[in-house]
């Protein structure tokens, strides 16, 4: 295969079908990180897939449902654990799904575990809403076993006043973990449902910086450097070697907290590179 000579470096298509401050600092941090590393990858930004392509990284969903229907590996970044699973499913053409990997935006349940663990020592009862029953659910139940933690769970039924709903689970409840459903959390029910969990003093973890800047305690996320760092350690391997590994999660993270909402709450935070540290640990130790 010619990507496997060292005669010919791999040519690696940064695909970006959109516009996006994230994607673009991406996509940028993308080739600094390669240069760095001096990994011999001959590196395209684009927003169409060219026939001098070896290998991709599509950057969002949008890249992603086109990079698919190409035979070409990919690595698909910025993209949901769901969404990816959507884009394998959708795909018009016949093809090995070995050639097809991911990092996924999502952040790996346990870290978040890991992260109420760290910033709420005193926590065990999670609340969590759902409008169905989905694999983050599923595996979020599996998460908590053997920990401290329990569930406390309310699924919205068609019909069913969010509100109220809601109001029971804080009420039940000592933290509300959001869950990527948009059915629950999105632009339209996002500022009620962080109005009642502060009426309730119920802190709220969310899933992103928005969350945060938002009214949310907290969250647990990785900046698109460090997806970069990751992405052009799997496309330097893979350029060795000809093999790409399975989709993943990111390994690199911070976290971020909303300072006035910790106060207005009487919760005292640790400093974020402690609290880092702190879940770095609890993962090194197989916990969460």
């Amino acid at each position: 295969m010619p990507f496997a000579s060292q005669a010919a470096p791999l040519r690696v298509t940064v695909l970006v079908t959109e516009e996006n401050a994230v994607y673009r600092t991406f996509a940028e941090s993308f080739a600094v990180e390669a240069a760095r590393q001096n990994t011999g990858l001959k590196i395209t930004q684009a927003s169409v897939l060219t026939p001098e392509t070896d290998f991709v990284v599509a950057v969002g969903a949008k890249s992603v449902a086109v990079a698919v229907n190409s035979r070409i590996p990919i690595l698909a970044v910025l993209v949901s654990k769901a969404g990816f699973e959507k884009a394998l499913n959708d795909v018009a053409v016949q093809r090995d799904k070995k050639t097809i990997s991911a990092i996924y935006i999502d952040q790996p349940i346990k870290r978040q575990l890991s992260l109420i663990t760290a910033a709420l020592p005193e926590v065990k009862k999670i609340g969590v809403m759902f409008s169905s029953v989905s694999s983050d659910l599923v595996n979020l139940r599996k998460a908590v076993v053997g920990t401290k933690f329990s569930l406390i769970e309310s699924q919205l039924t068609l019909g069913e006043a969010l509100h109220r709903q809601l109001s029971w689970l804080l009420d039940e409840s000592e933290v509300l973990l959001v869950t990527p459903d948009a059915q629950i959390y999105n632009p339209t029910t996002l500022r009620n449902i962080l109005i009642d969990s502060y009426q309730h003093n119920v802190p709220m973890v969310g899933i992103s910086p928005s969350y945060v800047r938002a009214g949310a305690l907290g969250a647990v996320f990785t900046t698109p450097e460090q997806f970069a760092l990751q992405a052009v350690s799997i496309a330097r391997h893979f350029s060795q070697d000809a093999h790409l590994v399975a989709p993943q999660y990111p390994t690199q993270f911070e976290v971020m907290f909303n300072a006035q909402v910790a106060r207005s709450m009487n919760i005292r935070l640790k400093e974020n590179s402690e609290l880092v540290n702190k879940i770095n640990a609890i993962e090194s130790n197989g916990g969460g």
